[in-house]
């Protein structure tokens, strides 16, 4: 609207794709300071020009609080916050333990803890972060099962994931990035079949963690508390700082960080450029009546709409549990592997069954019964139960 009304040609940078991703510097900025060491981040060999900078206002959005920007001389700069972002500060803890007593009351460490027991009881699971090393199939195949945990995951929610545009852009990048430790990949497997993945990129001490996918078959066991808690562990072991979560104000970030902050924006001009000087102060006037009144809050609503429209579901099938006494008698059933595609569909209700009765998948027998199509029996070492599956 600004740029419409003063009929104003301004440049728009996006500072974390410019900085975070393809590590860039404008040329308009002296230094950029990572403020957990108060050390200058080298930046020298790839410093992004801009044409005709000093005849243009910059607009630079989503810089961090663990940075600090410091233009060039000849630069002024004007400083305001539009949305939040949540991270984890552990520089001050000496372990995991201590930051989660800081954070958690005693019943929901307990409750952490429980979902990861159930979850390593209930499969054979192992943790991997690839960092510095994957190989390239191998990071390939996780991208594209990452992929489609997304697209279920949102076509559950009824939304489109934010990176789902620049997907193609993303697999292109993240390979060289965790090979230079500028990224990571950390994934959660049952057996050899990823079931929670997550990118991040890393700066120095700063883990952020960007994208977030899990297999919805295994929405019972909460892989988004034990994955954060796992990259926590991971963190501490390799000293870092601050892992971020970035914006969105969702209920795991604001019961897993410790700090919220307020995304800097900042707008700059060549102060010996009088046009520059008359119609930058005119926008930093501008920009602080937005935030003075309000205004930014938009912003924030935007971000949270994947969250708010979750009531939108794709659910075609219901499943339900009828408790058996008798021993099943496998002579006269066909047992099924719902690791074939054809019984994907019971994945789901069967890992259910896994985490609500405490079996291990390594112990449960499935059985389809015959001449009733809908109908499925789950054997397990302790219990045993009926699946009926319906259409809603």
């Amino acid at each position: 609207m600004l740029k419409k009304l003063l009929l104003l040609k301004y440049t728009f940078h996006d500072f974390f794709h410019d900085f975070i991703v393809k590590r860039n510097k404008y040329a308009f900025y002296k230094a950029i300071i990572n403020n957990t060491t108060n050390l200058n981040i080298d930046t020298t060999d790839n410093i992004k020009e801009v044409k005709n900078s000093n005849a243009k206002i910059h607009y630079v959005n989503q810089i961090p609080p663990y940075i600090t920007i410091v233009p060039v001389e000849t630069y002024k700069s004007f400083k305001f916050n539009l949305y939040n972002g949540y991270l984890i500060d552990i520089k001050d803890f000496e372990s995991l333990d201590a930051y989660m007593a800081h954070q958690f009351g005693s019943k929901s460490r307990s409750k952490i803890r429980a979902y990861t027991k159930r979850l390593e009881t209930c499969f054979n699971i192992s943790y991997k972060m690839y960092f510095g090393n994957i190989d390239k199939n191998n990071y390939e195949a996780l991208f594209d099962v990452m992929k489609i945990m997304i697209e279920r995951r949102f076509l559950e929610r009824g939304d489109v994931h934010q990176a789902a545009n620049d997907w193609v852009f993303y697999k292109e990048i993240f390979y060289q990035l965790i090979l230079e430790k500028k990224a990571s990949m950390f994934v959660i497997y049952d057996n050899d079949k990823p079931i929670d993945i997550n990118l991040s990129y890393h700066y120095d001490n700063i883990l952020i963690n960007y994208i977030r996918a899990y297999d919805v078959d295994y929405s019972k066991f909460r892989l988004g508390y034990i994955d954060i808690s796992k990259q926590l562990a991971w963190c501490f072991a390799n000293n870092y700082h601050i892992f971020d979560l970035g914006f969105g104000n969702l209920d795991y970030k604001r019961q897993w960080c410790n700090k919220v902050y307020t995304f800097e924006n900042q707008i700059l001009y060549y102060k010996k450029y009088l046009p520059n000087i008359i119609i930058g102060n005119i926008i930093i006037i501008c920009y602080k009546l937005k935030v003075r009144i309000g205004k930014h809050n938009k912003l924030e609503t935007n971000f949270n709409t994947t969250e708010k429209n979750a009531g939108l579901k794709n659910e075609l099938l219901s499943f339900d549990y009828i408790a058996l006494e008798n021993v099943i008698k496998s002579d006269i059933h066909t047992e099924v592997n719902i690791e074939d595609e054809t019984y994907a569909l019971l994945r789901k209700p069967v890992y259910d069954f896994l985490y609500l009765n405490f079996e291990s998948k390594n112990k449960i027998t499935i059985f389809k019964v015959k001449n009733e199509p809908n109908v499925f029996l789950i054997k397990g070492k302790n219990k045993s139960s009926k699946l009926l599956v319906t259409n809603n």
